[in-house]
């Protein structure tokens, strides 16, 4: 039988519900020591945020202070630079023929014969035959003109025999007339005296009559045969133009070739006939091209001022100025160059549709592309580039890259002073740049010895006061390349050394 103490040291038996239950969620019960150890760390932690808070205090920021800014904004600036000569304008173009040819022929005929090089892309000579047609009809033509030539100088060789003869005929019966006259007037005295009947005075009257009669038909056949002559001499006149028709017709026969160009297009072939006016050939001239470029108002307005040029007049837009240009365009790796010239403008203006102006630019010489290796020529459709060299009579300066602001506009210190100034620009040089300062003509003076800004200024405004730093005579601007001065050196009045030192820490860029 077990003993109390064991009794009481064993469990009781597990209740109904608590049998049930499985054995992993029973939960061991938690120990007293266990307990207070939670307690006691938690009131440590307590504790040490407490004497953290409380002894340590808060931590007071620490007080930032700006450097003191300077007088002035401190600033990098270049000479401007007075631009001299041309400056170039950049455009692109296109190769078009200066003119075509279309050869028709002016007789009707067979082809007899035809140039080799009348197919599409071959060259032909100036003065070479390109077809010939069959002469015969026209030479016979030629022929019967010539003969009634001579029958007609015959004829009127018998006229002049007629003439003539007519001529001395006609002093004859003017002297039978006189001894007729004579003769009436003797019988007239004679009745006078009654030693002639009456009879014998209209005997001798009758004889008068009958050698006027025939002095007035000898001078009517004089005038027939003269107005016979007059109508010979016309018919002549009419068979010498129609024997020079005929000749040249039979000179049209032979077609020749009025320039020397390539053959665009040829549409008749050896043994085939050809009516009068049928085109059969567009030659196009290879003794100089001409280049088309669209320029804009902007880059023509350079144009129109350039001096020293010969002008032209134009039907709208006044006079251009002849201004040379020079054509470029690359074949692989070689580049090649051609001189030409502003001829004038394709048109009565501007182009409706790119709202440009068609200028045409003339190359005199296509053939002479200057190139390392060996040389090419301009045929039309090329698209190549045109530099035209213009030589504006304006003020023109010349600037860096980083001297150019946001809408066009340049930085200038002038006396210390912020000026912001608006500029039209023309051209590239390099790394430089080509503007026109849009100032009055007052301030000029004082901005030509202004110096161009071109390190950044933040929040610029116009009439700040802007100051420069000493630079280093060893150093040049981007400019000395191109013939630009070094940077100006400008110090404002107020500006003390102290004050430039601390201007590096300022709210500068630059």
């Amino acid at each position: 039988m077990p003993t109390e103490s064991e009794s009481d040291t064993q469990d009781p038996p597990p209740s109904p519900a608590t049998a049930e239950m499985p054995q992993s969620d029973a939960l061991p019960p938690r120990s007293i020591a266990s307990v207070v150890v939670n307690v006691v760390v938690s009131v440590a932690v307590l504790a040490a945020c407490l004497f953290g808070y409380t002894f340590l205090g808060e931590r007071k920021r620490p007080q930032r202070t700006k450097p003191k800014k300077a007088a002035v904004t401190v600033v990098t600036t270049e000479a401007l630079v007075p631009h001299q000569g041309t400056v170039e304008i950049q455009a692109n173009g296109v190769v078009v023929p200066l003119r075509e040819i279309k050869l028709a022929t002016e007789v009707a005929g067979r082809i007899i014969e035809q140039s080799p090089n009348l197919r599409a892309g071959r060259i032909v000579d100036r003065d070479e035959v390109l077809i010939r047609l069959d002469p015969v009809e026209y030479q016979i033509e030629v022929e019967r003109l010539r003969a009634q030539a001579a029958q007609e100088k015959s004829e009127l060789t018998a006229a002049d025999v007629g003439i003539e003869n007519t001529k001395q005929l006609t002093v004859l019966a003017e002297q039978q007339l006189q001894i007729a006259g004579e003769e009436r007037q003797r019988i007239g005295s004679l009745v006078n005296r009654q030693a002639a009947s009456a009879s014998e005075v209209d005997i001798a009257r009758r004889a008068e009559l009958s050698a006027r009669a025939a002095l007035v038909e000898l001078q009517n056949r004089r005038r027939e045969l003269t107005a016979a002559k007059q109508l010979i001499v016309d018919k002549q006149a009419l068979t010498a133009a129609a024997l020079k028709r005929a000749e040249l017709d039979l000179k049209r026969c032979t077609v020749r070739s009025p320039i020397r160009g390539i053959v665009v297009s040829s549409t008749v072939e050896e043994q085939s006939f050809v009516s009068t006016g049928t085109d059969f050939v567009t030659i196009e001239d290879i003794s100089a091209v001409e280049v088309r470029a669209n320029l804009t108002a902007d880059q023509m307005i350079w144009i129109w001022s350039s001096r020293g040029t010969q002008k032209d007049s134009l039907q709208s837009g006044g006079p251009i100025p002849r201004v040379p240009a020079t054509i470029t365009s690359e074949f692989g790796a070689e580049e090649f160059s051609w001189p030409a010239v502003l001829e004038r403008i394709d048109g009565a203006g501007i182009e409706p549709t790119t709202r440009t102006y068609p200028c045409l630019f003339r190359v005199d010489v296509p053939e002479s592309a200057q190139s390392s290796t060996e040389s090419r020529r301009l045929t039309r459709g090329l698209f190549v580039g045109v530099s035209i060299a213009a030589d504006p009579d304006r003020s023109l300066y010349q600037v860096s890259e980083n001297a150019i602001r946001p809408g066009d506009r340049v930085w200038l210190n002038v006396d210390g002073k912020l000026n912001i100034v608006p500029v039209t620009l023309v051209s590239r040089a390099g790394r430089s740049v080509i503007v026109e300062l849009a100032t009055e003509p007052a301030a000029r003076k004082s901005i030509e010895t202004a110096g161009v800004i071109v390190s950044p200024i933040s929040d610029p405004t116009e009439g700040m006061p802007v100051g420069t730093l000493p630079q280093n005579p060893k150093s040049t601007s981007p400019n000395a390349a191109s013939g630009a001065s070094s940077a100006t050196t400008l110090t404002h009045e107020h500006v003390e050394p102290t004050d430039l030192r601390s201007a590096s820490a300022a709210k500068v860029d630059g």
